[in-house]
C-alpha cells in the first residue's frame, strides 16, 4: 500500500477560505464606504462654517440703517438677509450723557443660507444688531 500524501488544499478548504475573504472584504468595503460618507459631509460642514464666517464678516460692514435686504454669495452658497427695525431709533449719548453724533436703531437681522445647487435652505440665523447713522459733525476746537 502506497501512503497517501497530501499536497496542497482540497477544494473544500478553498472554498472556506475564499468565503472568508470574501466576507472580510465586504466588511472592510462597507467600513469604508461609511468613512467615505462621513468624510464628505465633514468636508461640506467646513466649507458651510466658512462661508457663515464670511457672511458674518461682510454683514460688519453694513450700515442698515441705508440697506435692509440683500444677498451675499459665493463658493456655491448664497445667503438672503433681511433686517427690520424692532424699537425707534434713538440719539445716541457719550458717557458723559450729552448727544452723540449717531442716532441708533435696534435692528433684527434674519439670515438664510441656501446652497446655490440645489435650491436647499441649510440653515437660519436670526439675530439683533445695531444700525446707525451720522447726524452730527464732529466739532474740533482748535487751540493757540
Amino acid at each position: 500500500m502506497n501512503p497517501r500524501v497530501e499536497r496542497g488544499f482540497s477544494l473544500l478548504e478553498a472554498i472556506v477560505a475564499l468565503t472568508i475573504f470574501s466576507s472580510a472584504s465586504v466588511a472592510l468595503y462597507s467600513w469604508y464606504g461609511t468613512i467615505m460618507i462621513g468624510l464628505v459631509r465633514a468636508e461640506e460642514r467646513l466649507e458651510l462654517t466658512e462661508f457663515s464666517r464670511n457672511v458674518d464678516a461682510y454683514l460688519t460692514t453694513l450700515n442698515l440703517q441705508s440697506e435692509s435686504a440683500g444677498v451675499y454669495s459665493a463658493n456655491g452658497y448664497s445667503a438672503r438677509w433681511q433686517a427690520a427695525l424692532l424699537e425707534p431709533k434713538q440719539e445716541g449719548r457719550n458717557l458723559g450723557g450729552q448727544l452723540g453724533y449717531y442716532r441708533l436703531g435696534l435692528y433684527e437681522l434674519k439670515v438664510v443660507i441656501v446652497e446655490d445647487s440645489a435650491g436647499k435652505e441649510l440653515d437660519t440665523l436670526v439675530t439683533r444688531v445695531v444700525g446707525y447713522e451720522g447726524v452730527r459733525v464732529p466739532v474740533i476746537e482748535m487751540r493757540r
